[in-house]
Formats: C-alpha cells, structure tokens, sequence
C-alpha cells in the first residue's frame, strides 16, 4: 500500500524551521525526510530535488509577505515602506535568504506587483512605473542581502573556530527572526531616496 502524501504546507514549514535551526547545510533530504517521518522518495515525488524545493520555498515564503503601505499614500513613503519591508523579509529568513538565485524571480514579482499597482495608481507613466520597480527591487534586495552576507568584522571572524562564527549566525538569524534588526541603515535608506530622487527628476 502506498505511503499518504505529506502536505505541502507542513513540508514548507518544516523545510523553513530546518533552515532557521541548522543553516542551509541543514536542509538536506534526509534531514528534511526524518522530521516529517516519511521517506525521501516521497520527498522527491512531492518537491522535488533540492533545487525546486528552494523555489517553492522561496514562494511560499513571498506568498505571505505584504507591503506594508495603503495605496492612498504618498508615492515617495509607499516606496520607502515597500523598501524596508522588503528588506525585513529577507533578513527574518536569513539562510532562505542566502539560497535565493535570480531564478527565484517570479515568487517575488507578487511582491513587486502591489507597488507596481500602487505607483500606477499615483499617475505613473507604465514605463517609469516598470522601471522603478526594477531598480528598486535590484537595490533593496542587493544590499539586503550584502547585510546578510557580508561579514561585519571579517578579521575577527577569521580568528574565530567554526563553531564559533555558526553560533554568531544562528544568534543574527534569531535576532531577524524576532525584528530586532531595526531601521534600515543609513546607506539603504540612502540608496531608496536616490532613486526617489531620480523618479522626482523624471516626472517633472
């Protein structure tokens, strides 16, 4: 008789708790197969290799994220809003983070739709609207990103054992995942107004 299926959901939510605990290194088949308590062979017929489950994951994960402004507001804080929210998003899931490609695009064009929307409703220009939205979510994942990567002392990290340097990423990763992360830095907020500044110039 054959095994029942596991449902997606609870192998996503599963997938997403195995990356916060143990890093990207933790999300294996087997490790993902032994806490849902079924097989990897089910695991494969359900999800996949590796690779396609990280594009689900990454979708299932943009699928509840929402923009955290109201269409009625001006244009240049709906998107700053949109901005840091983003970048809240990634840093809450920093090792999902971590995994996502170019090829992950499409989960996250839901995400830059709602400010496409938003703009247009404003009176935008099609083009200018389709333009900032894809400066904007190039800068706001790039440099979130570059936060989440980029070591904050590379010196001391080098000195430090393995153990170590992994203990200090779960204790970021809990952090994120708690919102204590605060504001964005000065050089994103920096980086968004620049390009506030640049649709100002052209909608003149």
């Amino acid at each position: 008789m054959a095994k029942p299926l596991v449902a997606t959901d609870r192998i996503y939510d599963t997938a997403l708790r195995l990356l916060e605990e143990d890093g990207k290194e933790g999300l294996s088949a087997r490790n993902l197969a032994a806490a849902l308590k079924c097989s990897t062979r089910t695991l494969y017929q359900q999800v996949g290799k590796r690779e396609e489950l990280i594009g689900e994951l990454v979708a299932h994960y943009f699928a509840g994220v929402k923009p955290n402004f109201c269409e009625e507001t001006k244009w240049q804080d709906s998107i700053r809003s949109w901005a840091s929210n983003l970048r809240s998003a990634l840093l809450a899931q920093p090792n999902l983070s971590r995994l996502m490609s170019v090829e992950h695009r499409a989960p996250i064009a839901g995400y830059v739709n709602q400010l496409l929307k938003a703009l247009l409703k404003q009176g935008f220009d099609e083009e200018l609207a389709l333009r900032s939205c894809r400066v904007l979510t190039n800068i706001a994942i790039s440099l979130s990103l570059s936060e989440i990567i980029a070591p904050v002392d590379s010196s001391r990290r080098k000195r430090r054992s393995r153990k170590e340097i992994e203990l200090e990423d779960l204790i970021i990763a809990r952090r994120s995942r708690k919102g204590s992360y605060g504001k964005p830095p000065e050089v994103f907020e920096n980086a968004i107004n620049w390009v506030i500044a640049g649709i100002e110039a052209e909608r003149l």
